[in-house]
This record gives structure tokens, sequence and C-alpha cells, in this order.
């Protein structure tokens, strides 16, 4: 029999190289997400669009912007060289993160089928309830996550052949309300956003449409959450500063007027309310899904379509001249 001194320096040596062998110890569920330090930077290439492009899913990425380190999940197609990808970047709700985008799965198999880039953009994790995980309808600051988006834009530009005319953004929850800070604040550079189960601030400090962009909004119009009928405004402390949030019929009209879109279609299917204004400056749409009996949780089909290819075929519809 082993002495305890001995037992013990036995012990350690098998620790140090267990640790020296992946997976030799599992994490227990729910382990934190891979930080920042884990992600990859983009090698920068002379050419881009003279090279092909490989299928690769949920790569944590980081970038620079404005001096910070930022993160991502990137998910590529297979591309012959000179094929022109559209890029999706798609923001998380409240407290979730890139890997929680809802049908990430569904959304990265149909970009390597319809050839396009998506990015899950992942937010702050060091920032206050008054902040918000996106900072909405606020002065812009040196962590802005407005520079985020043209950031990452920028980045793969000089990685992969991107379609400079077709950038989009989508959202869920607070990530639907930030889709609408690009749209207000970069519809000069992207050309639709569409999201599900957010809003907008009734008078946001900022919406300017120096350029037209296409916009579709999906809600449940029971959602207890972000209310669908009523204006409302945030609990003591959340989100300083943003103001009234929209109720959702009022925010589309107002997205109407704003786009000086000439005519109304409304009709319903499957329990889904679907009002299209069309006719509006520079081609785009304004277009809404209500739907009757959902909440706030995303849903998996919008009248009988399964919501990530409805959003995809309304985004593909648009593109910057």
């Amino acid at each position: 029999a082993m002495s305890g001194s001995k037992s013990l320096q036995v012990l350690m040596i098998l620790l140090l190289l267990c640790g020296q062998i992946a997976g030799c110890i599992s994490e227990e569920p729910g382990a934190e997400i891979p930080s920042e330090d884990d992600g990859e930077f983009l090698d920068v290439v002379d050419q881009p669009c003279d090279l092909d492009s490989e299928y690769q899913t949920q790569v944590l990425t980081n970038i620079f912007v404005n001096g910070y380190e930022r993160s991502f999940l990137l998910t590529t197609p297979s591309s012959q060289s000179g094929e022109l990808l559209p890029i999706i970047i798609a923001f998380h709700a409240e407290g979730e993160s890139g890997e929680d985008f809802p049908q990430q799965q569904e959304f990265d198999s149909l970009a390597e089928q319809e050839k396009f880039i998506i990015v899950y953009a992942i937010s702050e994790a060091d920032r206050t309830d008054a902040e918000g995980d996106w900072f909405l309808n606020s002065a812009a600051t040196s962590r802005d996550d407005n520079d985020f988006a043209l950031q990452i834009v920028e980045q793969l530009s000089d990685v992969y052949c991107v379609d400079q005319t077709k950038l989009y953004a989508i959202g869920y929850s607070l990530g639907s309300m930030f889709t609408y800070e690009v749209a207000c604040q970069l519809n000069y550079k992207f050309a639709a956003v569409a999201s599900f189960g957010g809003s907008m601030p009734v008078t946001p400090e900022s919406c300017f449409l120096s350029n037209n962009i296409a916009v579709m909004h999906i809600h449940g119009k029971l959602d207890l959450t972000v209310d669908y009928d009523e204006d409302w405004d945030w609990d003591d402390g959340e989100h300083v500063g943003v103001g009234t949030m929209s109720n959702i019929p009022g925010m589309i009209d107002d997205w109407s007027e704003r786009s000086n879109c000439e005519r109304r279609d409304d009709h319903y299917h499957l329990e889904v309310e679907h009002v299209v204004y069309s006719n509006c400056d520079g081609g785009v749409n304004i277009e809404h899904h209500g739907m009757e009996f959902q909440g706030h949780a995303w849903p998996n089909q919008v009248a009988g379509t399964s919501t990530h290819e409805l959003i995809w075929e309304f985004l593909d519809d648009f593109s910057k001249e």
C-alpha cells in the first residue's frame, strides 16, 4: 500500500496528465459559452471574389470595433469564385447569445442552399440593464452596435465575395428592436430587415430614410412581453432613455408613411393577418404578419411557411441599386 504522501503525488500527476488530454474531464451541462479568447480573427485576402468558399457553421469569430473586441458566430456557404454572397446579421434576444438564435440550424442549412452568409452577432457581456444587450435609440458611443454591424460587413468583405447590394438584418425580441436601429440609421447600407417580437420607440431620436429600406415584422397578438395593441414604457432601470415603445399596428403604419407607400392589402390565412404596404419609395414593401394565437415565443411556422424561410423569401426580394 502507498503512503498518504505517495498517493497524493500520484493523484496530482494523473490530474496534470488529464488536463493535457482533450475530453478527459467532461463539462457539466450548461457550461458557459466560449469566450472571445476562443474565437478566430479573419484573414484578409487580396481578391476575395477570386476564391471559392467552403461551408462552415457557427465559427466563433472576433473583430475589433472602435478598439474593443467583439464576437459573432459565422456561417458561410460553399461557393464558386465570383459568386456574390448576401449577408444576414442576426441579433439575439435579451439575455440570450448568438448561440441561442431561433431556428439557427435551419438558417444554417438555408444559407448553404441559397448561398448567403449569416452572422449571429453576440452582445457584450458586461452591459447593464440600463444599457441592455443592444443599444436602442441612444446617442452614439465608442462601442455603438451600429458600428459593430458595419464592421462585420466591412471585415467579411475583405475575406468573402460579398454582395454589397444585399445586406440584411434580422432579430428576435430585443434583437428585433435593434433591427429598427439598423432600418433607421443604416438604411444607406442595408436593403431590408425582418424580425419577430419587437417594437421601436414612438418618437425615436433619429430615424431618417436617406435611402429606402424594406421592413417585415412578425408578431404574436397574444404577446405578453411586447404588447401588440398598446404603447408601453420600460420598467424602471431598463433601457434608460429609450422612451415609450410603439404598439405594433401603429409601428407598421408609421413605416408605411415614412416610405410613402400608396397601397395597402390585407388578407387572413390560417389565423394570421397579413398586411402588405406596396408602391412605396424605392420599390420597397412594408409587411406585417399578425399571428392571432401566438405569444412571445418564436414561431416555427407562419401561416404554414417555416419562419426562417418566410424571412429569407422576403429579404431576398430587395437589394440596393
